[in-house]
Parts: structure tokens; sequence; C-alpha cells
């Protein structure tokens, strides 16, 4: 038998709820590949919870994550930068850059497994969470999902540090990239989409 808690268990269905929602869409998300395995497991966790109850867990998760990050800005970012950097003008750009991403991984890598934590409390009560049986692996695939969201934040905060020193060494006007970027990820939400339509018609 699996070692996993019911709590556990619990925010690995609400996660595993999400990610079957995308596969059933025939998209797929990058850097969350799971095996077939993986993916019965996970749409046998996900079957007892409802598309309403989802999204509530989504409203409630979101909520308690923008609480979180609110603190996080307002009780350690700028108290960091204002003792780090007293005068803004003669502020280094690299180490304010460092800052800015320490903060959002402290923020996201520990706000985050809160809110979810939080949010599967409130919304999985006990009926759900008698439904939810541990299967052997279950601890196995928790870690796995852990170890993605990990380091898909290490990802996206290790970009965020070059990215602010480009933008300021070539006074780089943000309008058309983010026009650029929004394109970009149209076309990869359609390549995604394409993909999972042809990985279902070969299986």
């Amino acid at each position: 038998m699996s070692g996993i808690t019911s709590s556990a268990l619990a925010r690995l269905a609400f996660w595993a709820k999400g990610m079957v929602s995308i596969n059933d869409a025939r998209m797929e998300w990058p850097g969350f590949s799971y095996s077939q395995p993986e993916w019965a497991r996970m749409r046998a966790l996900s079957a007892p919870i409802g598309a309403g109850t989802y999204h509530l867990f989504t409203i409630i998760n979101a909520v308690i994550f923008i609480a979180i990050a609110a603190l996080g800005i307002f009780g350690v970012f700028l108290p960091l930068a204002t003792v780090l950097f007293p005068v803004p003008a003669e502020t280094s750009a690299l180490k304010f850059s460092l800052l800015l991403a320490a903060c959002a991984f402290l923020i996201i890598g520990l706000g985050l497994p809160i809110s979810m934590r939080l949010s599967a409390m409130l919304v999985g009560g006990k009926r759900m969470r008698e439904t939810l049986v541990p299967a052997a692996g279950d601890d196995v695939l928790a870690s796995k999902v852990s170890w993605q969201i990990n380091r898909i934040m290490l990802i996206m905060c290790g970009l965020l540090v070059p990215g602010i020193l480009l933008f300021i060494a070539y006074d780089i006007q943000a309008g058309p990239i983010i026009t650029a970027l929004k394109w970009l990820a149209i076309v990869l939400m359609a390549v995604s989409t394409m993909t999972g339509i042809a990985r279902h018609r070969k299986s």
C-alpha cells in the first residue's frame, strides 16, 4: 500500500483533475508528462471530483495564493529592497533582479503548496476523501508532481534574472515583445493540441 496521507491524496486528486481535463482537451502542458499507468491512476483519482467542486477549488486556491503573494511582496520583498537598496537610483540591476527572482521563487515555492493544501482541506470534505482509496505508487506520483512544479519554478525564476537585465541594458520596450509572446503562446497551444490529437489517434 501507499504511504501517502489522506490530505496529500486529496491534493493529488485535485491536481489530477486539472491534468486530466487538459489531456481530455487533447492538449499537453510542457514539463508535465506522465506514463500510461500514471494517467490511468490520475483518472481514477479525479473521478470522484465533479466539475463544480474542481471549479470551486481553483477559485479558492487562486484567492489564497494571491493573498500569500501579496503578503510576500509587502512583507518580504519591499522591506528587503528598502533595506538593501536605500537609494533606488544607485541600485544595481543585477542585485535587484536577483532579489526579485529569489523572492518570486520563495513566494511561489511556499505559497503554491500552502494554497493547494488549504484549498484541498476546505473543498475536499470528509465524504470526498472517503472515496479516495490510496494505492501503491501514489506517494511516488505525488513526489513526481511536486518535482515537476519546482522544476518549472526554477526555470521561470532563472529566466527572470537575465530577462530583466536585458530589458534594462538595451532599454527594450515591452509592448511589441508582449504581443509577440501572446502570438507565440497561441502557436504553442495549437501545436500542443495537434500533438495531443495525433497521439490519441495513434493510441
